[in-house]
Formats: C-alpha cells, structure tokens, sequence
C-alpha cells in the first residue's frame, strides 16, 4: 500500500487572522528575518571546550590595559554563581560613558584581524536593549560577544566592584549582581542567582539595600530609549513601571527558593533547583564556562 503523506501541521499563530488573536499578541513585530546574517560555518570551536572562556578574557585583558573596567554580566555571571543557564553571546559590561570607546577600540587597525564587527542580532528581549549593540565575533572562532553600557543593567563598573574567577575573568560581586536585580526588578534573574548562590534572607538583610523601592526612575528611562529604537513601532518586553519594595522583594523571593524545585529535585538531595545540600560555592571551584 503506498505511503500517504502526514497532514500539513496546523498554522502557527504567526499566519492566524489578527483580529482573532488576543491584543498581547497582535502587537507583537513580526519576526526579524535572518537569512541574510552573516554565517561562519567553517569556524573552529572555542577555547575550553566550546565555551569560550579563554577568548573572554583576552577581551576583557585588551579592554583593562586600554583603561576600560569591564566585568562578565547577563548569563555569564548567573552561571558563575551557580544557575543553570545555557549562554550563547557573552556580555561585557563596560562603563556607559566609556562604551563608544570600547567599541572603537576593538573595531581599531591594532584590533581588525582579531575581531569582525557584525549588525546587532535583531531580536529583542525582555526589557532589554540587546537588540542595539554591535556583535562581535573573534575571526575564525565561534565565539561571539557584545558590550553592554552599565547604565542598561544598573551595574556600577568600577574594579574595586569585581572578582576574579579561576581563569582570571574579572565578575561583579554577588551583592552587587542582586542589587542591580533588585533594583530593575528583574525576577527572573534574580531567581536564577538567588537559587544559584543559595543565599539566606539574612545574607541579603546583612548584604543589600533592602530600603525604599525598585527603581522606577531607571525603568522609564530605558522604557523611553526602547520606544526610541522602536521608531514609533509595537514595543514588546518593556520594563515593569510598579511601586515594588525592595525588603518585600527580595523576601518574597529568597523565601520561594524550594518552591522553585521541580519533581526531579527532591527536598532530601536539593537545596535549591541548582544545589544540592551541603555542596561547595560554585564560584570558588574552577571551572571550564567561567
């Protein structure tokens, strides 16, 4: 009996009559077309077994000998401190007023056979500004990074704010991380380091600035510049602009660590959905990712 072919799969919302759709999803832009990205497919595997951490650091080597402090952030520091993330670009954190700098510095003759500079990957994240900055990739090794103001993710740059991993790649220190997760009231993240780190309640009573409220004036301000790279388009993914006090916040989520376990994370083996009970610091251990 000859072979039937499966019925087509039914149409994705993507392709559904707009007027059908909930209104959260009939503002969404349509989906960046990437077919035209630049690809590399004769590259060599990253250093360290494909993570990349040696090519980070001669980044982050070129940049502190040129006067610019910069350190790990975004997924990179969340793995650091123990969350199970999957990274793709590494982002570097640099001082605002010294970004437009760093990112000449690295397209600059001394630089041009080391690096490509490539157009900011398209899609957007939430509340976040990545969809602008230029991508860089090291020539002939897959291994991609970009800069990132530290204005956009209320991080104070500063060296005396940092610590070295193993490998010598310059990280923000734990308070401070959750600070700037405090700060932008960026849940998601601050559940991955809290669960990563397995700090207490009173770590954080004894380590952060629990007083007064999220920063909402740093909210608008980054909501603004995304409408502006908007263009007068659909806006996905803004900053929360709500009256949320720090103490609560930061109670609300250190106190929900457990309830963040899955069925696969039993409360005799687990600590946390990243720990287990009674295992060393993540960031004192040497590691190949950081």
């Amino acid at each position: 009996m000859p072979e039937t072919a499966p019925p087509p799969p039914p149409p994705g919302w993507q392709n559904t009559d707009p007027s059908t759709l909930p209104e959260f999803l009939r503002n969404l832009p349509p989906c960046p077309d990437v077919s035209q990205y630049p690809q590399f497919p004769d590259d060599k595997q990253p250093s360290f077994g494909g993570y990349g951490t040696g090519e980070a650091r001669q980044v982050t080597r070129i940049l502190e000998n040129a006067g610019i402090s910069c350190c790990i952030c975004g997924v990179g520091a969340l793995i650091y401190y123990g969350a199970a993330r999957v990274r793709s670009d590494w982002e570097i954190c640099v001082p605002s007023e010294l970004k437009d700098s760093a990112v000449a510095l690295l397209k600059s003759e001394n630089y041009i056979d080391q690096y490509i500079s490539l157009p900011p990957w398209p899609f957007t994240g939430l509340g976040s500004l990545s969809h602008t900055y230029t991508r860089f990739k090291s020539t002939g090794v897959s291994f991609y990074f970009v800069l990132v103001p530290s204005k956009d993710i209320h991080l104070p740059c500063e060296p005396q704010n940092f610590q070295r991993s193993h490998n010598d790649l310059p990280f923000p220190k734990l308070n401070l991380l959750i600070q700037s997760f405090l700060e932008t009231n960026d849940h998601v993240s601050l559940a991955d380091v809290i669960d990563g780190s397995n700090v207490s309640e009173k770590w954080g009573v004894e380590n952060l600035d629990l007083e007064g409220e999220v920063d909402l004036e740093w909210a608008e301000w980054k909501n603004r510049i995304i409408r502006q790279e908007a263009g007068g388009g659909p806006c996905f993914g803004l900053n929360p602009i709500k009256h949320v006090e720090k103490r609560w916040l930061w109670e609300f989520m250190v106190r929900n660590k457990g309830g963040r376990r899955g069925w696969t994370q039993p409360t005799e083996l687990f600590a946390t959905r990243f720990r287990l009970h009674g295992d060393s610091d993540p960031w004192l251990e040497e590691r190949d990712s950081c």
